[in-house]
């Protein structure tokens, strides 16, 4: 049963317990800034710890690494009973994050909609209204009196994904400039800076990419929006935010060979009624997959499911909402 009290509370009773203990700190496959910035933070309160992914990371989170000289090490590879458990930062699904099955989740912080939750842990700190995981970690960090543990680099790593999961500060609420702000000056640093791996300059394989999602945009016009779908090999999450730019909503796929599943990137335009997130949980639920996110920025993984199959599902799931919103 996951602890109750103020979040602050129960991390600090948390800290207290694990922080001498040998713990794993993982986030989600293809992990991205907000994921490897959170776990860095968290790895600094417990000195025992091992920073976890994949090799399938962004292009940010590559950059953030490196210049930060982190060692992250793929989940699968550790031993399970080498720890007394697993900290998952950035997801509670265990579709994100196969590797973590019959791992022993201690904790579990996340800044995305409960949609696709299936991992529960003794201590569970969630919420949704925050733009990202890594204003959550700064916050707890902050309140239970450990300022002293950011450092400037793990303020730098903070700040970053404070600016890269904020969709340009579309979702920001006022915590999350004043969060920034503290953050930057711990750093030293100054936005071009930190703008520089929250938001990468593409390399020529990802433009390409993108290019090719644009020449196979198909779309439909329904309830009042400019829905369009694309598939790509590579960059799904790229490609649908560069579609919004012009479309209402755009749903990519991508299909993972080795997972033999799609996955889906979801974009909306800040004018968008309809929950993004709520639409993915439903695609997933159909199709026994995880998916969920923000009401703007979402996604699902779709086990078995072709990517044209996916992105019909997609929008007919996305056309049931509007016609639910129109009755409203």
């Amino acid at each position: 049963m996951a602890k109750q009290g103020l979040p602050a509370e129960q991390f600090s009773g948390f800290l207290s317990e694990f922080c001498d203990k040998r713990v794993a700190i993982a986030t989600h496959d293809r992990a991205d800034v907000d994921g490897i910035s959170a776990a860095f933070a968290l790895s600094k309160l417990f000195p025992k710890s091992v920073i976890c992914s994949n090799d399938e990371l962004n292009e940010g989170a590559r950059m953030l690494i490196s210049r930060l000289e982190m060692d992250v090490k793929e989940l699968e590879d550790l031993k399970m009973d080498d720890f007394s458990g697993l900290i998952v930062v950035d997801t509670s699904a265990y579709t994100l994050i196969p590797a973590a099955k019959g791992w022993k989740i201690l904790c579990i912080i996340d800044h995305h909609r409960a949609d696709g939750k299936d991992m529960k842990a003794g201590l569970e700190i969630l919420d949704s209204s925050s733009p990202s995981s890594a204003e959550i970690v700064a916050n707890l960090i902050e309140e239970c009196g450990r300022e002293k543990d950011i450092s400037k680099d793990v303020a730098f790593a903070l700040s970053v994904g404070i600016i890269a999961d904020g969709a340009r500060f579309k979702s920001a609420r006022t915590n999350t400039f004043a969060t920034l702000a503290r953050m930057m000056e711990k750093a030293g640093a100054k936005y071009p800076e930190l703008l520089t791996i929250a938001e990468p300059e593409p390399d020529t394989d990802a433009k390409i990419a993108m290019l090719k999602a644009m020449q196979r945009i198909e779309y439909v016009y329904t309830g009042g929006y400019m829905v369009a779908t694309s598939e790509v090999g590579s960059n799904e999450s790229d490609a649908a935010s560069l579609i919004v730019e012009a479309a209402d909503v755009a749903f990519v796929a991508k299909w993972k060979d080795k997972e033999k599943a799609t996955r889906i990137s979801a974009r909306a335009r800040g004018a968008v009624k309809i929950p993004l997130n709520e639409v993915m949980g439903k695609v997933a639920k159909e199709f026994g997959g995880a998916g969920g996110g923000h009401a703007k920025a979402a996604g699902a993984s779709l086990p078995g499911v072709h990517t044209d199959e996916a992105l019909k599902k997609c929008v007919e799931a996305f056309i049931i909402f509007t016609e639910r919103e129109s009755k409203n």
